[in-house]
Order: C-alpha cells, then structure tokens, then sequence
C-alpha cells in the first residue's frame, strides 16, 4: 500500500529566511539584546549622574582583570578594585579617567565609575576580531617608534601605523631609535622623507648615548601619547633612557629563520608618567600585525593626504587608485611626483583591506 502524499514542503516554501519559527526565535533574541543595551544605558546613566560636576580623581595606570594600579590625585598610586557593576558597564583600560572611592580600609580604593573616553586604541585580537580590543584611551599623540637597521626599518609599518593615528584623529610623530648603529649615509634616512615632507616631526634619538633624548622630552611634553612599534625597536629601551618610571626592561634581539627581530618585553600596557614633565607615555605590547578595525577599502586613501592633489583629477570620483583607467594618482606614481614607498605602502595596504572585506 502507498503512503498518503504530505503536504509540501514548509522548509522549502519557507523562503530564505528558514522557517518561520527560527524568524521568530531570531526576532525575540535581537529585542532581548536591545533591550539588555538599554538597561545597561539607564544604568551607565545613573551612575554617571553621581559624579556630574565632579572631576575624576584617578588615571589608570595599568589593568589586572578587576584591579587597576591607578594615580590618584592626591598624589600616590593604589591598586583599585573594580565593582563588578563598573567592570560590566563599563570596563577601563590603561589612561582611563576614573572616579574612586574608600575601600573597607583607608587602604583600600574602589573604581565606581569611568568617565567617557576622548580616544580608543583598538587593536586585533585575531584574523576574525572584527571588532578589536581597546588598549589605551584618552591618547593625544601616537609616536611611532622604529629602528633603521636591527631591526630593519619597514616602511610598510610605519604607513600602517599612521593610517591608523589618522583613523583614531591622533596626532602622529615618528621617533627614529638606535640611530647610534646606522651611519649618517645609511640609505634608510631617505626612506623617511617623504613622512618629514608630510610635516609629521622626526626625531632620531639613542638610548645609548642619550642623543635627541631632550627634544623627544618636549615633543611629549603636556600629552599622552602611546608608543606604538614592533617589538625590537626599542621602545622600552627609550623609556628607561628617559626615566619612565615602571619601564620594563629591555630585551635582546632574535635571528630566527634568518630575520632579525625583537623579543616581547612588553607583557601589558602600562601609563608611565614623564619625570619633571606634565606629560605621560603609553608603552604598549609590541604587535606583528596592527589590525585596522572598522577600515573600509574605499575610506583608506583619505588617509594618504599627499593623494588628494592628483585625486582630483582621476577620471572616477569612486577610483580607489589601483588599476582604474584614469586613475591620476598611479599616473603621478609613475611620473615621480608621488614618493614610491607610500603608494606601494597604499596598495599593500588596500590588498589586505580587500582581502578580509
């Protein structure tokens, strides 16, 4: 005997959005979240509302899960513990404003708030963080630190790491280290005129001999300005020439596989402030890889801003300068009116954008 045909097919008539009941399971876990967003709104709101008018009295200094060693602003530094409502609502991180209040002892300080952030460093956690974790806030100044020869000074970085400064509205510097291992006719000192012809300030210093150490000290002076830089360059090296206190200590350089890098020194961001200076400095884990979170392929050539005299020429208003017919920008490349390593940078650059678009 055969078997009574069944109705049709309620998954395949369901369309592309399954079946109704997943739509609505769907439906009912997004409104759970906006409506968790908002709860946690109300409460930041709330908590907020304590201290209007009342200036922060803490800066953190550097975060152990629910602790931050933070300076206060009567002058000392106390290991602060974060209520579990403030880690969940807001979360601090290295140079957070924040406000505390006493512990269970005169000793002890309790985080019970964060006031809002001018600034967010963000970097990748991964290939799949589309999101990225803040490292530092309230930064003024990015200074990009990189060595000439050991090791060897890429370009390709230091475009990355402005593209970056430009995204997060930073001002950026350049801070040239171990200049005291590569001559004066190095050929590496050209590679970086191009940035100087951008107006970003250079400065070419040593942790050896202290050269260039006093105009670094001004250029940092009444800001906070991370450090950014592969490990190896020595970064960490320059804060203990200039007396960072809280520095780590310097490392060695590896050979492996026939590259000459850095060995990590730096575990965790940390806030060091500037000896007799009204200035602090954000010394930051070294990373292979900075992640551009956010970056979309056609938002990265405003940040090449010696493009935008020949961009005005190209024949689409959409050229993305790469291999569009008309395209001003290559033409000027091509003609040497564009320094070689920025539009080579740029176009690594827009690869790796398109590639995890």
């Amino acid at each position: 005997m055969s078997r009574p045909k069944k109705g049709p097919d309620r998954k395949r008539h369901a369309g592309r959005g399954g079946r109704p009941g997943d739509r609505g399971k769907k439906a009912a876990r997004e409104a759970k979240r906006r409506d968790q967003k908002a709860r946690e709104d109300r409460d930041r709101a709330k908590l907020l509302s304590r201290y209007e008018g009342i200036e922060p009295d803490g800066r953190v200094l550097c975060q152990y899960g629910t602790h931050a060693e933070c300076a206060l602003s009567d002058g000392t530094v106390r290991l602060c513990m974060l209520t579990p409502k403030v880690h969940k609502l807001f979360g601090v991180c290295v140079g957070d404003r924040v406000w505390t209040e006493r512990g269970a002892t005169d000793q002890e300080r309790v985080i019970t708030a964060r006031a809002a952030r001018r600034t967010e460093i963000r970097r990748k956690r991964g290939e799949e963080d589309l999101v990225g974790h803040v490292i530092a806030a309230n930064v003024d100044r990015m200074a990009i630190t990189a060595a000439l020869q050991a090791p060897p000074l890429r370009t390709g970085a230091l475009d990355r790491y402005l593209v970056l400064a430009s995204v997060l509205g930073v001002d950026p510097m350049i801070i040239v280290t171990k200049i005291d291992h590569a001559g004066e006719d190095a050929p590496e000192w050209a590679a970086l005129e191009p940035y100087r012809a951008l107006g970003i300030p250079v400065v070419a210093t040593s942790a050896e001999s202290g050269a260039g150490l006093d105009e670094l000290r001004t250029e940092l002076r009444d800001r906070v300005t991370v450090f950014a830089g592969h490990s190896g360059v020595g970064k960490s090296s320059l804060c203990l020439a200039m007396g960072l206190e809280g520095s780590p200590e310097a490392g060695d350089m590896s050979t492996a596989r026939g590259r000459v890098r850095g060995r990590h020194t730096t575990s965790i961001a940390r806030l060091l402030e500037l000896p007799d200076e009204d200035g602090w400095v954000v010394d930051t884990p070294g990373v292979r890889a900075i992640g551009l979170v956010d970056l979309q392929p056609e938002d990265a050539r405003v940040h090449f801003p010696e493009f935008a005299e020949f961009a005005a020429e190209c024949e689409y208003a959409s050229c993305l300068h790469r291999s569009e017919d008309g395209c001003a920008v290559r033409e000027a490349y091509n003609d040497e009116a564009l320094a070689a390593s920025r539009y080579e940078g740029y176009v690594r650059l827009m690869e790796s954008l398109l590639a995890d678009a």
